[in-house]
């Protein structure tokens, strides 16, 4: 639950209406091992286009200096938070052979769960008592953030995506095949201990119950 308030959170903290997150301190650390701290923009994706949207985020040492762009061949992972406040890990994971999309890090273990923030849209449409039509001039989009989430294990070359968007059944039987290795968490699935909404205790229970 804690987890769950931090993810709100941060994501309420950095909602921006041109498509990117606000400007925010957060420590930058490289794959050398070298590390600097200053401001970070994330780019926004929307909707499930993976394409757009550029894979890089903006750098600089503070808001009067050069604006950089640091990418996945050179970043490990960029931390918000320090020692005396709980950190929020993000780093490149691989949705395909050549793409790579910032996510905060939600688990790392066996089987590590990724969050991506989506800015996703939909139109209310307004009806007259009789459902006659009124035309497009009282329709209304509206944008809003919504998150998918990826499962990815060591020596896999891709993260596997997990939507939202699954009924209850599509969830466990996806879930059964990601975690065939496991026989209790198999179990559990077919007794229908987990939905859709329990994604991380699966995650949590399967790295801690499973060889």
């Amino acid at each position: 639950m804690i987890k769950k308030v931090i993810v709100l959170i941060t994501i309420l903290c950095f909602w921006s209406a041109n498509a990117q997150f606000e400007w925010t301190p957060a420590k930058v650390i490289l794959k050398g091992g070298e590390s600097f701290r200053g401001l970070v923009r994330f780019p926004k994706h929307f909707g499930n286009i993976i394409t757009i949207g550029s894979s890089k985020f903006k750098y600089r040492k503070n808001r009067k200096s050069k604006v950089e762009k640091l990418g996945h061949e050179t970043v490990e992972e960029v931390v918000f938070g320090d020692e005396d406040f709980t950190t929020v890990h993000f780093k490149y994971v691989p949705v395909s052979k050549n793409r790579f999309i910032l996510m905060e890090e939600i688990i790392n273990g066996k089987v590590s769960l990724y969050a991506r923030t989506l800015l996703k849209t939909k139109t209310e449409f307004r009806w007259e008592r009789h459902e006659e039509w009124l035309g497009t001039e009282d329709d209304r989009t509206i944008y809003y953030d919504d998150v998918d989430y990826y499962l990815m294990r060591p020596l896999e070359d891709t993260a596997t995506k997990i939507t939202n968007e699954l009924t209850n059944s599509m969830f466990r039987r996806i879930m059964k095949k990601y975690f065939e290795d496991c026989e209790k968490i198999v179990g559990y699935l077919e007794d229908e201990l987990y939905d859709g909404n329990e994604l991380l205790q699966l995650v949590e229970d399967y790295n801690l119950l499973c060889e």
